[in-house]
């Protein structure tokens, strides 16, 4: 059983799902809560927290675990202007986030797409807080701005992002039936998970809370070049430096839609005491086609 809770962050709310022992949630820090570990989940674009629940079940009781709504997600409040959606300012709204749920404990991040790329950059630049980093389908800033460069596929591929990022793809989106986002889930997604799909569903027809999540998109440091972009362009392009220290565990679905296998490229450059296992057969959304895999491994690793 996961509890409903919120917790005010620069004067907005962020929503979260938790699952805690009574000791993680209300007791004093003692040497004991050091010793004990929390699971922080950061979800991707278009989902919510709700994402993680069938990797939550996976993972065993004695793992404290929290899954926030990003800023301006589900049931998190929408922030005031469009600089608040800027990389940076998510890294700093999310580091005061952990800051303020981390009570004493060892602090493991897991991203997932939009989740990653956020989880990506604040582990590089605020390793303090976290003991160990996990990423599931979500390119490192460096590597993918590098195969956005050398890879015609990968180009090809996040085209997409170009549509998400027009100023009317609000209405495009509402006007197709959320044509775009459904095909992004997999044809079965809505029939497989009734429930949560429509809970994705109520949250897209929000257009306030839409704007938001597509605001995500429209502060990418990095826009996408075309296809064929030519090379005095693909040369322009800066290659951001981010170096993470910590033991970080990447876990990748083969049959991902949104990006090349080349995105993983020179990992080791950036990331030197990193793992990555491949599994041939899970496609983006690894967390919850393969949960009980992917939790496994987490638990292999954070205990290790």
């Amino acid at each position: 059983m996961l509890d409903s809770r919120y917790v005010s962050i620069d004067g907005k709310k962020i929503h979260y799902l938790s699952r805690e022992s009574q000791r993680g949630t209300n007791a004093p820090e003692s040497e004991g809560d050091e010793q004990k570990t929390l699971l922080i989940l950061f979800h991707g674009f278009p989902e919510n927290s709700h994402a993680w629940e069938p990797f939550i079940r996976c993972t065993p009781e004695h793992v404290d675990v929290i899954a926030p709504d990003l800023p301006g997600y589900h049931l998190s409040e929408v922030l005031p202007s469009q600089r608040d959606y800027e990389v940076p300012a998510l890294i700093k709204r999310m580091v005061l986030f952990i800051e303020s749920v981390k009570q004493g404990r060892k602090i493991v991040l897991i991203g997932h797409d939009w989740g990653g790329a956020i989880a990506w950059p604040l582990a590089a630049f605020h390793s303090e807080l976290i003991d160990k980093l996990v990423i599931l389908n979500a390119a490192h800033p460096s590597t993918f701005t590098q195969s956005l460069i050398m890879s015609k596929t990968q180009r090809e591929k996040s085209q997409y992002i170009d549509a998400l990022r027009d100023n009317g793809a609000e209405n495009m989106l509402a006007d197709t039936n959320f044509s775009l986002l459904r095909e992004m889930l997999g044809a079965s997604f809505f029939k497989r998970e009734h429930e949560y799909a429509n809970s994705l569903l109520n949250d897209w027809q929000d257009k306030t809370k839409l704007n938001a999540m597509l605001s995500y998109y429209r502060n990418m440091p990095q826009k996408i070049p075309g296809i064929n972009a030519s090379p005095d362009e693909l040369a322009n392009i800066h290659v951001p430096n981010i170096n993470i220290s910590l033991e970080t565990l990447v876990l990748w679905g083969r049959e991902d839609k949104a990006f090349d296998t080349a995105v993983l490229q020179g990992i080791e450059h950036y990331v030197p005491h990193c793992k990555v296992i491949y599994l041939d057969t899970a496609s983006h959304w690894i967390h919850r086609e393969y949960s009980d895999w992917a939790a496994i491994n987490v638990i292999e690793f954070i205990e290790a």
